[in-house]
């Protein structure tokens, strides 16, 4: 058998949700990617943003700093706002806030939420991106979009022509996920809308203990979060770039980790006969579809011993404390019935 270590070759691309049998893309689901999520302009402490006194006549000055480090300062609070990304624009939907124009790009990020679309001018374009067209005519006064680990904002290739409709804050979901949930809290209510997700978030702390617990009770479990890169190739997710794993991590989940695996690398890339290998009892299948049909796939002992999980592809991109909660509830439930020491162990 071979070694149970993963190779040193590394997909810095981060996935998105794809239709069936196909690589994700990160630009769909993200732009999140997905990746994603959170988010611009905030701080993860929350500071660094002011508003108006009077709560939403709008007629004081305005400001916010991202997550970029970036300071927005309006003349007065804005009051029609567009979501340039899946992700973030799920997380402000789920907090309470209504744009005028966002993106829907059709994998299910957004729906995930339950939006109210009236009134709402869609505005992506899956050969185009952001329709820009479309979206100054929404007529906008603030745009907020994703932030990407080199800094960047997901709509980077269009940055100069949507600047010139409004100014833009970013939000970074590279974050654990109270930090990108929170902060999509914060920025609105700086923005003068009352969050309509407080009941949401007490589910979602509620669940992050009983996982925690789970984790506590099965300290030797070895969790690892996979998905299909390609028919040749699998990717083990990196624990220091994804929002979900930073979270559960921070709860004591062991992890499989990513050789050499650097803030901004998403993935290790696992050729398929070295897939049998992989040091983990439990697997999580995470942001692509289908589940393999392989015979290498069937072979890795997690998978042999049913210690297999995967949750709905929309889910991880969601940013919303109701949709983490779903994970977390998944996480806690089969952390507790999975048995440690399924999985090889590297060769001492």
């Amino acid at each position: 058998m071979p070694s149970a270590t993963l190779q040193r070759s590394h997909d810095t691309r981060r996935p998105t949700a794809a239709a069936p049998g196909t690589r994700p893309t990160r630009r769909g689901l993200l732009a999140g990617g997905l990746g994603t999520a959170a988010l611009l302009g905030l701080s993860a402490c929350g500071t660094g943003n002011s508003t108006s006194a009077d709560g939403g006549s709008g007629g004081t000055a305005w400001s916010f700093t991202d997550d970029r480090g970036h300071a927005v300062r309006l003349p007065r609070r804005p009051k029609r706002i567009a979501f340039l990304t899946d992700s973030v624009g799920a997380a402000l939907w789920a907090a309470g806030l209504h744009p005028v124009a966002a993106t829907d790009s059709g994998q299910g990020i957004v729906p995930a939420v339950e939006p109210d679309w009236s009134g709402v001018t869609k505005i992506y374009s899956a050969d185009k991106g952001v329709r820009l067209e479309a979206l100054a005519q929404a007529r906008p006064d603030l745009l907020i979009d994703a932030v990407q680990p080199d800094g960047t904002l997901q709509v980077a290739s269009q940055l100069p022509e949507v600047a010139k409709i409004a100014p833009v804050v970013g939000l970074s979901t590279y974050r654990s996920i109270e930090q990108i949930v929170g902060t999509a809290d914060r920025l609105t209510r700086s923005l003068g809308t009352t969050l309509t997700d407080g009941a949401a978030k007490a589910r979602y702390q509620e669940a992050g203990t009983r996982l925690r617990k789970a984790i506590a009770a099965n300290r030797d479990l070895r969790v690892g979060f996979v998905f299909g890169i390609d028919k040749n190739t699998l990717g083990v997710m990196n624990p220091k770039t994804w929002a979900v794993l930073k979270t559960v991590s921070a709860l004591g989940m062991n992890l499989v980790p990513v050789p050499g695996g650097a803030d901004n690398t998403y993935s290790q890339a696992v050729s398929w006969e070295n897939v049998p290998s992989l040091p983990a009892d439990l697997l999580v299948w995470a942001v692509s579809d289908p589940l393999p049909d392989n015979p290498l796939w069937k072979r890795t002992p997690a998978v042999r011993a049913g210690q297999l999980w995967k949750p709905e592809l929309a889910s991880w991109y969601a940013y919303s404390w109701e949709n983490f909660t779903v994970l977390l509830d998944g996480l806690a439930t089969h952390v507790h019935s999975a048995r440690a020491g399924i999985g090889p162990h590297a060769a001492s």
